[in-house]
């Protein structure tokens, strides 16, 4: 059985995406897969990707944009793993980042998600993040109600997760904007999360990232958030 699946979502990365390849295949073990949903790249980012002949590497060529949420349900559709490992095009993996991760959910049987600590990186240098994690919460109804209101920034490119979690987070409703608020809210109700106090990633800066720079609005933040409520609503019917 396939240990772990790193779930990678390419759009146009090329400028990128071998430094992120780099990090991540030493990292894995020869039964673990990474899966790389392409949303239809214009660029060289597919033929680098083949280049590697790793067979690991599961490239699935989208026919049309699915846009990023999309992209990165579709990887997660594909995986098989036991653990579940998210990840950006355009990053780069710290060393002993899926040790870490996978520890950490090993030694808390009861939590769904481990979020990892990250810095901050552009042209100009290294900074620190400004999502530092602190303390793993102590209640998941506690931080859900954080992320509802915007004051827990958790980046999907931090996620590690077990696979029972799909069952809650598959298939991602229409008015989901983001992907990872989403795993994160279902994270929360199922089973909690573990933060991560080690550095885990270097998440780079670069003028097009889907991420905003700038915090929104809070009645923005606000309206997206009822967005995500109604389909956990929704979802508990299911």
């Amino acid at each position: 059985m396939v240990r772990v699946s790193v779930c990678l979502a390419t759009y146009n990365g090329a400028r990128f995406v071998r430094e992120q390849l780099e990090s991540i295949l030493p990292q894995l073990g020869a039964a673990d897969e990474l899966i790389v949903s392409d949303d239809n790249s214009t660029d060289d980012t597919r033929s680098i990707i083949d280049s590697y002949k790793d067979g690991r590497i599961q490239l699935i060529r989208n026919p049309a944009p699915r846009g990023h949420v999309g992209n990165f349900e579709h990887a997660m559709k594909r995986s098989q793993g036991e653990f579940i490992v998210l990840s950006d095009q355009d990053d780069i993996w710290a060393e002993g980042r899926l040790e870490h991760m996978l520890a950490a959910l090993e030694h808390a049987p009861g939590r769904s998600l481990v979020v990892g600590d990250l810095v901050e990186f552009d042209a100009c240098g290294v900074r620190p993040a400004r999502s530092a994690l602190g303390s793993s919460p102590p209640s998941g109804i506690r931080q859900l109600c954080r992320l509802f209101l915007g004051q827990a920034k958790y980046y999907g490119s931090a996620y590690a997760f077990r696979r029972e979690l799909l069952r809650y987070v598959l298939p991602i409703p229409a008015q989901v904007e983001a992907h990872d608020i989403w795993i994160a809210m279902n994270a929360c109700l199922h089973g909690g999360v573990v933060h991560l106090e080690e550095t885990t990633l270097f998440h780079r800066l670069h003028g097009d990232n889907l991420s905003p720079e700038s915090r929104r609005a809070l009645p923005v933040v606000l309206r997206s958030r009822m967005g995500y409520v109604r389909a956990l609503l929704q979802s508990s019917l299911r």
